[in-house]
């Protein structure tokens, strides 16, 4: 029999996801400074890469405790079953705000965000960039999904109400917000 998970154990899996994102502070202050001797102030392209390499193995460590810990003491997540299949519906909307998102980032970049991203890097730099990234939206996709899962653990029914996307945006998106930029900035 398993026992019933308290809605606020998956609120604080979904904290500590956002909390996984400190771990870069960890990297630029400690590892970086103290046993690298690299100020973040002269990062140089290369040495961007390196620490696009350390935050991979730092956050794929973290992923992987997380996840194993969730597995095996509430049982969650589990392997969907075939009625887990995504609508058409839900499959078209989220194809509108992929594309909103690469209007919005074509606008602020004039161009594609990642032909940009490519101008003046090595494919090694491009490459470990991209691999930052994807480590990083893993760590949004567990604030989403352990959001979510706290709320509708909370009311003890599942919602439509993007609950676990309300939490990203009040820690990731609000953390965003104010740390981009001169001051506050629309776009953010």
């Amino acid at each position: 029999m398993v026992r019933e998970v308290k809605w606020t154990k998956y609120l604080w899996l979904s904290l500590l996801s956002f909390a996984a994102f400190m771990l870069e502070y960890l990297s630029i202050f400690g590892i970086e400074v103290i046993f690298l001797h690299v100020d973040i102030q002269n990062y140089t392209m290369q040495q961007r890469s390196i620490h696009c390499m350390i935050m991979v193995f730092m956050w794929a460590f973290f992923i992987s405790v997380l996840l194993l810990f969730s597995i095996k003491h509430y049982h969650f997540p589990v392997k969907g079953n075939k009625r887990d299949i995504i609508s058409l519906e839900n499959w078209i909307v989220t194809l509108a705000c992929f594309i909103g998102c690469k209007i919005m980032t074509f606008i602020d970049w004039h161009t594609l965000k990642i032909i940009g991203e490519a101008q003046g890097k090595t494919v090694f730099q491009f490459c470990m960039q991209y691999l930052y990234y994807i480590f990083e939206v893993m760590l949004v996709f567990l604030i989403i999904i352990y959001g979510q899962k706290a709320i509708e653990t909370l009311l003890k029914k599942e919602s439509p109400i993007p609950f676990g996307g309300i939490i990203l945006a009040m820690t990731w998106g609000v953390f965003h917000f104010v740390s981009r930029g001169v001051g506050l900035e629309i776009w953010n």
